[in-house]
């Protein structure tokens, strides 16, 4: 819609300025034309003049002459003849014509709804600094509303409105929202469709004072299928297990979110927790859990250069520290990022250093540890980089290892 008026507006202007243009071109060059007629109508009778008059030859060339001089000095004068006044009045007028077309586009642009958007985009940007007042809410929700309504396909306005509605605690309403967006979303936005489904389980919890259901449960189990390995779905996944008594499910979901955590933190501490009061419970009912892979996945890695590599690299190369899954995908579990410069050094590869959520170091027993001069400065192994590796080391109580850069990669 913005892009039509615009391209109304200089239309509108073409055509307004087209014709004062044409206009005064034309009416600035009609008195020079007509001047120029008259001075070769008197020219013409002047020549006449001379050739029937009855003198020497050579004096009716000099009085041609004369004439042909005349002439010329006549159509220099009509060539600079400009209109003068009123020149000034028609470029006023243009641009208060220009102006009002502006002024114009401006209004339709507005009432057409783009300065509801524009509003609730600002309100929107002032909420995520400050704590909006209850009007300003109201407002919002109501801009929120207007701008869906007038938009339907644009699915964000729906999305901010259940994000607002669950602001304000109103739960049953925010879930509504967000089941009618679902409704909405193609099947191959799958990420979104995922979020969307986390989101209205959410607040379907929550407007049932947090009273888990099986519905509830199936549909998280949905949306992990769509997108494994998401936190927020994975918590409260374990939340509806755990509530419905399926401990052993609990802890598998939150075993999967607890290793994307960094470890020591305060979100890695409750779901350890959670963990551990299932594992009791389980225990309790005669079921034997091995919480063995709760210790933190960590591997401490000294990284050095032989006496060839380190006479053959720069001094600023790139060197990468990645630990990756036995026989697995080339994408990294953890990733740390050096320069030749600073080794020998020795590194800690963890959980926080997951390149992908669901894939990092505490999701397996043990890893391949590979130090890497990379000449191009990418992670990828290249013809003419230097590396070391060392295999099946574990993830859980090893002893700090060495790596020593050595090998050339080759380019087969």
């Amino acid at each position: 819609m913005i892009t039509g008026l615009i391209g109304l507006l200089v239309l509108l202007i073409l055509v307004l300025l087209f014709p004062a243009i044409r206009n005064a071109q034309a009416e600035a060059a009609a008195p020079g034309k007509l001047q120029a007629q008259e001075n070769l109508r008197l020219y013409k009778e002047r020549v006449a003049d001379v050739e029937s008059m009855d003198i020497s030859e050579d004096d009716r060339k000099a009085m041609m002459l004369e004439l042909d001089r005349e002439l010329l000095a006549a159509a220099d004068k009509a060539a600079g003849f400009h209109t003068g006044p009123g020149k000034a009045a028609r470029f006023a007028f243009t641009s208060f014509l220009i102006l009002l077309s502006l002024a114009a586009t401006y209004s339709l642009y507005m009432s057409w709804g783009a300065g509801n958007e524009v509003r609730a985009t600002q309100l929107l940007e002032y909420s995520a600094t400050a704590e909006l007042s209850e009007g300003e809410y109201k407002e919002l929700e109501k801009r929120l509303d207007a701008a869906g309504e007038r938009d339907p396909e644009n699915l964000e306005w729906a999305f901010l409105r259940g994000r607002l509605l669950e602001a304000e605690a109103r739960f049953a309403e925010a879930a509504e929202a967000y089941e009618s967006l679902l409704a909405k979303l193609p099947d191959e936005q799958v990420q979104d469709r995922a979020a969307i489904m986390t989101s209205m389980v959410q607040a379907r919890f929550f407007s049932t004072g947090q009273q888990a259901t099986d519905e509830l449960y199936v549909t998280l189990k949905e949306a992990l299928a769509l997108a494994p390995g998401q936190r927020k779905p994975l918590g409260l996944a374990g939340i509806m297990a755990y509530e419905l008594g399926n401990y052993q499910q609990a802890i598998e979901h939150w075993k999967a979110l607890w290793t994307q955590l960094p470890e020591g933190s305060m979100e890695a501490r409750t779901i350890a927790n959670g963990i551990g009061r299932a594992a009791e419970v389980l225990e309790e009912q005669g079921t034997r859990v091995d919480l063995s892979w709760m210790v933190p996945a960590r591997i401490e890695v000294t990284v050095d250069l032989s006496n060839e590599v380190r006479q053959q690299v720069p001094v600023n190369a790139t060197v990468f520290v990645l630990a990756r899954k036995l026989d697995g995908p080339p994408m990294p579990l953890a990733v740390q990022r050096l320069v030749v410069s600073q080794l020998p050094t020795t590194v800690v590869l963890d959980n926080s250093m997951a390149m992908a959520a669901g894939a990092s170091l505490g999701d397996v027993d043990e890893v391949t540890i590979t130090a890497r001069v990379s000449l191009s400065g990418q992670p990828m192994a290249q013809a003419g980089d230097w590396q070391g590796q060392v295999y099946n080391v574990p993830t859980r109580g090893s002893d700090a290892i060495q790596v020593t850069v050595s090998e050339q990669v080759s380019g087969k």
